[in-house]
């Protein structure tokens, strides 16, 4: 399913519909960028007790960290987007 709005389901946990993001995302190179964060973040010893709340996170992160770009910018490349991706606060589940 294409769209900024990603869903989000590990084995039997009832599927979650993340909000934050824009229709920015659906540029080339935005899920290899989302991937490559997960990885990133899941490859840490602390981010692995709680895999599901850290793929809930990453991918919020994600979608507010183009949401923040799109409010200052009309248009945002992926390199933009990772410069910021990680930097955007207040996550809460």
């Amino acid at each position: 399913m294409k769209g900024h709005q990603t869903l989000i389901g590990r084995g039997q946990e009832p599927l979650a519909v993340n909000l934050s993001g824009n229709p920015r995302l659906a540029q080339g190179g935005s899920g290899d960028l989302l991937a490559g964060y997960i990885a990133g973040l899941l490859a840490q010893p602390e981010l692995q007790r709680d895999p599901s709340r850290t793929l809930h996170f990453a991918v919020w992160q994600h979608g507010a960290a183009a949401d923040q770009l799109l409010a200052s910018k009309p248009n945002f490349t992926m390199e933009e987007l990772a410069a910021v991706l990680g930097g955007v606060a207040a996550f809460q589940r």
